[in-house]
């Protein structure tokens, strides 16, 4: 099974009825924080900084899982600095939930493929928890939607959990993630899930279902998006934008 979703708000009312089915209290958690860019973490101390049980990015998962019933004390660390092969091996084999972090994508895989964990994550029978760059990163392809003007529209292989439609995350009906979604269904002509940070998906074999705000796009919405588009440049160019 996987969770795709966007930031640390899982267990808000919007998710919280759908994820109770089945994130349950005797469950352990192995947090993967590999997303991060390399201009703040360089070694061992800076990831505990960050990533260590009272810190803040640690903390800002764990009150998630905690608010479903899990404890503290089961909710561990996968340590990029610390964690040898042993190590890295017994805590998958425990962990019923696996969680993804959210950032860099290029970077995720990066230091995935530096811990040789390609295969664990592939083969993990439990539960592939994501938000954002976690959740891009677990299908066949992802595509990096350009943030600013001049960047490119592009794709990039991920892990191969998820394959025959993409996912937008934090959808927020922008004129790039607009023109992207347009590229995307001319390219692929797949269906791609708009996930708005207050949405999710999850996805269990060939069934699904969204959470809150998520919703499908097909190729055959090409026409109406387009529409969005010349509405956006058209009030753009009236505001003087």
């Amino acid at each position: 099974m996987n969770i795709l979703l966007n930031i640390n708000n899982f267990s808000e009312e919007f998710a919280y009825d759908a994820l109770k089915k089945i994130i349950k209290p005797y469950m352990k958690v192995l947090i993967i924080p590999l997303s991060y860019h390399e201009d703040y973490i360089h070694n061992a101390e800076e990831f505990d900084q960050h990533f260590r049980k009272g810190k803040d990015e640690f903390e800002d998962i764990a009150k998630e899982f905690v608010n479903y019933g899990i404890k503290r004390r089961n909710i561990q660390v996968l340590h990029y600095y610390k964690d040898s092969r042993k190590t890295i091996r017994r805590k998958f084999h425990f962990a019923h939930i696996i969680f993804l972090t959210g950032g860099y994508p290029d970077r995720f895989l990066y230091r995935i493929d530096r811990l040789n964990i390609r295969k664990l994550i592939q083969n993990f029978k439990g539960i592939v928890m994501g938000t954002s760059a976690g959740a891009m990163i677990q299908f066949d392809r992802y595509h990096l939607t350009p943030e600013e003007e001049g960047q490119d529209y592009a794709y990039h292989e991920g892990l191969g959990l998820l394959s025959g439609f993409d996912i937008e995350v934090h959808y927020e009906q922008s004129f790039r993630q607009l023109a992207s979604l347009v590229t995307d269904l001319k390219l692929h002509g797949i269906p791609i899930f708009a996930l708005p940070n207050r949405g999710g998906m999850i996805v269990d074999g060939e069934e699904y279902m969204l959470l809150g705000d998520a919703f499908e796009i097909n190729p055959g919405d090409i026409g109406d998006i387009q529409d969005t588009i010349d509405w956006i440049v058209e009030e753009a160019e009236r505001r003087g934008i």
